[in-house]
């Protein structure tokens, strides 16, 4: 009987000795925090449960779909303010870039190849009349056109056929 006692009071002593603390985990397999002017949002995408929303409305477990109103996040436009205009398309050899007031604005011309490969970089000063580049040692085929303003470094893409 004694032992029993002995035996049970080692058992209690090693279980709260041993015992585990658990705390919050997340197991999700991508995410992000996204910070506005008032109000920041931590995420995770494939976590199917989650804490509550502080400082708003609470949520328990579940989704965050349509929960959080009002954040408005910034978007910085990275296209060329004004108009360009790239033609002929299909070129053949002369490719036309023409610049809606921007004149006086200096642009690098980068020309790709389906592959990635650089294959042309020119400056071009933007003027009343349109810039002329000179495709006529290129092979035929699709090529991929940017034009980069110098003061911004904003840039705008074309999909170029070379016949």
């Amino acid at each position: 009987m004694k032992t029993i006692y002995v035996l049970l009071l080692m058992v209690a002593t090693l279980g709260t000795v041993q015992a585990q603390s658990l705390s919050q985990t997340v197991m999700g397999n991508s995410g992000a925090t996204i910070s506005g002017a008032s109000n920041t949002l931590s995420f995770t995408l494939g976590e199917p449960v989650i804490g509550p929303v502080e400082n708003g409305p609470s949520l328990g477990q579940g989704f965050w779909l349509g929960a959080i109103v009002e954040i408005t996040l910034g978007t910085e436009d990275f296209s060329i303010e004004a108009n360009a205009t790239v033609y002929p398309n299909p070129v053949s050899n002369y490719l036309n870039i023409s610049f809606e007031e921007m004149t006086g604005e200096t642009f690098q011309a980068l020309l790709f190849d389906i592959q990635g490969k650089q294959v042309m970089r020119e400056e071009i000063e933007a003027s009343s009349t349109a810039e002329t580049l000179s495709l006529s040692a290129l092979s035929t085929g699709t090529y991929v056109l940017k034009i980069v303003q110098d003061s911004t470094n904003k840039s705008r893409t074309f999909k170029i056929v070379k016949n």
